[in-house]
C-alpha cells in the first residue's frame, strides 16, 4: 500500500512539473519575439523611409498655417508645399539637445543619458554616456521578425564607423560589432556632395525594386543638405535639397506600386535654452515633421502629442513588434495620419488683421481648423451680440470696450472645437494709419485719384485747344461804310 502511494505521489509531482513547464513556456512565447516563418502583416505600410534633417523648429518654417504660429520667418517654399499637400504634425517634439540623444531615441527607445557626441570605441565613463550602447534596438526586432533594413548617409564611407552621427546605428554595441549588420550602413551617393547639394543616387536606385528596397530605409543627408548649417548654396539649401529628392522618392517604383510611407523630420528645434518651448500650443520643442506617400492622408494637419518615441512606436504598431522600452511603449503610435486611421483631435483657432482695434473700424477675422473630419463649419460670436458664419468674416464693434470673440468649429463627424481671444476696442478717433491698415485699397485710391484727375484735366484741356474756334480781334474787322441818303 505504501509503495502504491509513493508511486502516485511521484506521478503527481511529475505531472505538476510538466504543467508548470508548459505554462512557463507559454508565457515566454508571449513575451519574446522570435523569428517568424512569414513576414508580419503590416497595419498601414510595408515600406517606410525616414529622412532626418537638422535643427529647425516648426513655426519658423510652417508659419501661420498652423494654429498658434506666427507668420513664417524662414524661406522654405518646398517645406510649406509639403506641409500643405500631405500630413503635417503640429505637435511633434524632440527629446533633448544636442542631436545624438534624439538620433538614438528614434531606433533605441531611450536617450541613454547622452548629452553630447560619443564614440562606440570608447566605454561608458563618469558622464554616463553609455557609448557603446549595450541595449536592444529596432534592428534586433527587425532581424527577429524577418524584416529588412538599411541605413544610408551622404559623405559616408560605408560600414560601421567610430563617429555615431550621421547614422545612430553606429552607437549600438550589437550593430557596431556585427560585420553582417555593418554591411547595411552604406553611402547614399556615388559621389560625395561635400558642400554642394547632394544626389543620393544609390539610395534612390534601391527604391526602384522590391528586391533592393528594405522595409525600413534611413537617409541621413550631408550636414549642408540637412540644413544643419549654411553652405555654398545660401540659406535655403535644406529646402532646395528636399525639393530635388522628395519628388523622386514619391515617384519611385516602391511608392507608386507598394504600400509605402515617407517621414521627413528634424531632430530638434532651434531654441536650446533650458526649459524653452517652441510649440505653438502647449509645451515642448516642436520640430518640423511631415508624413507623405500613398498611405498618408492628404492636406491634413494633426495636433496629437507625438515625439521621437512615437516614430518607434509607429514602427512597432505597424508590424506588431514588441516595444523596446517603456518610452516607446507609452508613446502613442501615429496611426491617425494614415488613410485607414482614425481622425486626429479637432482644433480651432483664428487671427485678425488689426493691432489696435477702434470702434466702428472693420476687423477681418480668419478661422483655422486642424484635425477632425472635413468639411468644417465656422460660427462666430463677437461678444457684442454680433454673430456670423464662414471661415473669414468682417466685424466692426460699435462701442469701445473689452470683448471676447469666440470661434466654434464643427467638423463632418459633428465634433466641436472652440477658441477665444479677448479684444480691447478703443474709442474711435481720426486715425489715418488705422484707416489704411483696415482698408488696403484706400491707399490706391488716394494715390490714384489725383493722378487720374490731373490726367483727365489735361486731356480735356488738350481737346478744347484742338477744337476751339479762333475769333478775329475787333480792330481787325473791316470798317463798315455808312449808307448814303439819296434825294431827288
Amino acid at each position: 500500500m505504501r509503495k502504491t502511494l509513493g508511486i502516485l505521489f511521484i506521478f503527481f509531482v511529475l505531472l505538476g512539473t510538466a504543467v508548470t513547464a508548459d505554462q512557463s513556456a507559454r508565457i515566454d512565447s508571449e513575451n519574446l519575439v522570435r523569428p517568424l516563418a512569414t513576414l508580419p502583416r503590416s497595419a498601414a505600410f510595408d515600406y517606410v523611409v525616414i529622412v532626418i534633417m537638422e535643427n529647425h523648429s516648426l513655426c519658423p518654417i510652417a508659419g501661420d498655417m498652423v494654429i498658434g504660429c506666427s507668420p513664417a520667418t524662414l524661406s522654405a517654399p518646398y517645406h510649406v508645399q509639403l506641409a500643405q499637400d500631405n500630413t503635417l504634425l503640429s505637435h511633434y517634439t524632440a527629446l533633448a539637445h544636442p542631436s545624438p540623444p534624439n538620433y538614438v531615441a528614434l531606433i533605441g527607445g531611450s536617450t541613454f543619458n547622452m548629452t553630447t557626441e560619443c564614440f562606440p570605441t570608447k566605454p561608458c565613463g563618469s558622464d554616463h554616456l553609455c557609448c557603446p550602447i549595450n541595449a536592444t534596438n529596432i534592428v534586433d526586432r527587425f532581424d527577429q521578425a524577418g524584416l529588412t533594413w538599411k541605413a544610408y548617409a551622404e559623405d559616408y564611407n560605408g560600414g560601421c564607423r567610430p563617429g555615431g552621427q550621421p547614422l545612430p546605428f553606429n552607437y549600438f554595441y550589437d550593430i557596431y560589432n556585427n560585420a553582417t549588420r555593418c554591411k547595411n550602413l552604406v553611402n547614399a551617393s556615388a559621389i560625395w556632395p561635400l558642400n554642394t547639394i547632394g544626389n543620393p543616387d544609390i539610395f534612390l536606385n534601391d527604391l526602384k525594386s522590391t528586391t533592393t528596397a528594405s522595409n525600413l530605409m534611413w537617409l541621413s543627408p550631408s550636414s549642408c543638405d540637412q540644413w544643419h548649417h549654411l553652405c555654398d548654396n545660401g540659406t535655403s539649401q535644406g529646402d532646395i535639397y528636399l525639393s530635388m529628392i522628395v519628388p523622386k522618392i514619391l515617384s519611385s517604383t516602391i511608392f507608386t506600386t507598394q504600400r509605402a510611407a515617407l517621414f521627413i523630420v528634424y531632430d530638434e528645434g532651434t531654441d536650446v535654452r533650458q526649459g524653452a518651448g517652441t510649440c505653438p500650443i502647449g509645451s515642448g520643442d516642436c520640430a518640423y515633421a511631415v508624413w507623405a506617400g500613398p498611405q498618408v492622408k492628404n492636406r491634413y494637419v494633426c495636433g496629437e502629442n507625438y515625439s521621437h518615441y512615437s516614430f518607434l512606436s509607429t514602427i512597432e504598431w505597424n508590424w506588431g513588434l514588441q516595444n523596446l522600452t517603456s518610452n516607446d511603449g507609452s508613446a502613442p503610435p501615429m496611426s491617425e495620419i494614415f488613410t485607414n486611421g482614425p481622425p486626429c483631435k479637432l482644433q480651432s483657432g483664428f487671427t485678425d488683421n488689426t493691432k489696435n482695434p477702434q470702434a466702428n473700424q472693420p476687423i477681418a477675422f480668419s478661422g483655422l481648423a486642424n484635425g477632425g473630419v472635413e468639411p468644417y463649419s465656422f460660427t462666430w460670436n463677437f461678444g457684442d451680440e454680433g454673430n456670423g458664419r464662414g471661415q473669414t468674416i468682417n466685424h466692426a464693434y460699435q462701442r469701445s470696450g473689452t470683448y471676447v470673440t469666440t470661434l466654434t468649429v464643427t467638423d463632418a463627424a459633428r465634433k466641436v472645437a472652440t477658441s477665444s481671444h479677448t479684444l480691447t476696442v478703443s474709442a474711435s478717433s481720426i486715425c489715418i494709419p488705422c484707416f489704411f491698415e483696415s482698408n488696403p485699397t484706400a491707399s490706391l485710391l488716394v494715390i490714384g485719384l489725383p493722378v487720374a484727375l490731373t490726367l483727365a484735366i489735361g486731356i480735356i484741356t488738350f481737346v478744347r485747344k484742338r477744337h476751339r474756334k479762333t475769333f478775329p480781334k475787333p480792330e481787325d474787322l473791316p470798317r463798315k461804310t455808312p449808307a448814303r441818303n439819296s434825294s431827288n
